[in-house]
């Protein structure tokens, strides 16, 4: 996690306090201990969750990790590689979004080569596209990447949601979902990206929303565990002396980046993560109300459930195959339209996938049997 030394798992020591954190929201001081002790807690999908304790009450809690390297933490990875399709995947469900483009983009050849041109064997003639050092030019990809963005919009309006790869060689290779205002031609991307430092090797073609969307919350995922496969050239200062030399570390990059209007970001995702996740609990609460007794202030509807209040009037129920689930007129209305009235072959005609509340051919519903 960034910001925070990995402890050793066997030294952490947490403090004695009760199981959990009492106080509201607002007054809470909370504060990270270190890694659990123990590694995996039930009920948390996370293989590395955090102690935090709370400064006011001494209370403990257990936060999941949220590495975004498998290395560290395989669940929470998945669901950055997840919540990172969600983002990409934003822009193609906005209106007036315009044309469509999946771009590559690698770095230069460290040897001769002809041109890049696809689809035509032996390429187009001698290039002069050469990188001397890889690391050099890993770590310079970041104002090359702004040069071309620049050439880029003096063609027309466009966003973007870039990921990173790192090739075998360990150069830095990028992948561009797209939507422009004019479409693109390959032979302009191109030109553009020879002059901003790109290699010749930029490939255009049709975007696959869905498709790429995933293709590249793959690569944005595994680049987060490849920093030390990519060479990296960074100015070290010496203390004694004040020289400045030119030395290696471990990479730098942004494993993904995207233009401001491209969609969804990251806190708007875990927003309605959030906001999904208490409309389940609510949900739950609600449903483990329905089974209070008949006669209860519950089953007549008269407890509010999270401040709401609810509609007063007995609970209806029906009963399929032998289990007892809220009714849905709609449900019984197409089944006794396909039945012609009777409710026979009922089983056949929902398919058993939303339940129907015709059993043996009565409609069974409520305390009445008027219908739900």
């Amino acid at each position: 996690m960034p910001g925070l030394a990995e402890p050793a798992r066997g030294h952490v020591q947490p403090p004695e306090a009760p199981s959990a954190c009492v106080c509201p929201p607002a007054v809470r001081g909370l504060r990270v201990v270190g890694y659990l002790p123990g590694g995996c807690v039930a009920g948390l999908d996370c293989t590395a969750p955090l102690l935090v304790v709370c400064r006011v009450c001494d209370g403990r809690l257990v936060w999941p990790c949220r590495a975004h390297r498998a290395s560290r933490c395989v669940p929470c990875s998945e669901q950055y590689r997840r919540l990172l399709v969600r983002i990409a995947e934003s822009r193609s469900a906005t209106a007036h979004r315009g044309h469509g483009s999946f771009l590559t983009l690698t770095a230069p050849g460290e040897r001769e080569h002809s041109r890049w041109v696809p689809g035509r064997p032996g390429g187009g003639g001698p290039c002069g596209c050469r990188v001397g050092d890889l690391a050099e030019w890993n770590a310079a990809a970041g104002q090359a990447w702004n040069r071309l963005r620049l050439g880029l919009s003096r063609l027309c309006a466009f966003e973007y949601f870039r990921v990173v790869e790192v090739q075998k060689r360990g150069a830095l290779h990028l992948h561009v979902l797209m939507w422009s205002a004019e479409p693109l031609r390959r032979d302009q991307i191109q030109r553009i990206a020879l002059a901003a430092g790109f290699g010749c090797q930029a490939d255009l073609t049709p975007l696959s929303p869905r498709r790429h969307a995933h293709y590249a919350a793959k690569y944005a995922t595994k680049a987060t565990d490849q920093r030390g496969a990519a060479p990296w050239a960074v100015d070290v200062v010496n203390t004694r002396t004040g020289e400045v030399t030119r030395g290696r570390a471990p990479a730098r990059y942004r494993t993904w980046s995207s233009s401001r209007q491209w969609g969804l970001t990251v806190r708007e995702v875990r927003a309605a993560n959030r906001a999904a996740l208490e409309k389940s609990r609510l949900w739950r609460a609600a449903g483990a109300a329905v089974d209070q007794p008949p006669g209860s202030a519950d089953a007549q509807g008269l407890i509010p459930v999270a401040g709401e209040p609810r509609r007063a009037g007995p609970r209806r129920r029906w009963s399929w195959h032998g289990r007892e689930r809220r009714g849905c007129r709609r449900v019984a209305d197409r089944v006794l339209r396909r039945t012609g009235g009777t409710g026979a072959g009922h089983r056949s005609a929902c398919s058993g996938r939303r339940g129907c509340s015709l059993v043996g051919g009565a409609w069974l519903t409520g305390e009445e049997g008027a219908g739900c």
